[in-house]
């Protein structure tokens, strides 16, 4: 059964435990999981480094975690700054920006 989740408009190292504790209960209902960003509007490393482990996480058990729409601006420019869009894999290409790299 999938599930959907409204991220919270901040998650960054002050709310990474609060939100990583939302996708833990989200993994323990056994389903799989959208997220959607539309609110998310600051966002740091932390965002990026739970999702990364979630992602690995859920693939792990078969399941699928995914975006409901591609990053917003504020995660591509994070992803940017952070260098994770210089050789960018098939995978997350499709995860962050649903297969179509930011202009």
């Amino acid at each position: 059964m999938r599930q959907s989740l409204v991220v919270p408009n901040s998650v960054t190292v002050r709310s990474a435990r609060q939100f990583a504790a939302i996708l833990s209960a989200e993994y323990d209902a056994e389903g799989d999981l959208d997220l959607e960003l539309s609110a998310l509007n600051e966002v740091d490393l932390a965002f990026i480094e739970i999702l990364y482990s979630a992602r690995d996480q859920w693939a792990r058990a078969g399941r699928d975690l995914r975006l409901a729409h591609p990053a917003g601006d504020a995660v591509a420019a994070l992803l940017e700054r952070a260098g994770f869009l210089t050789d960018i894999t098939p995978q997350d290409l499709e995860f962050w920006f649903h297969g179509d790299l930011p202009q």
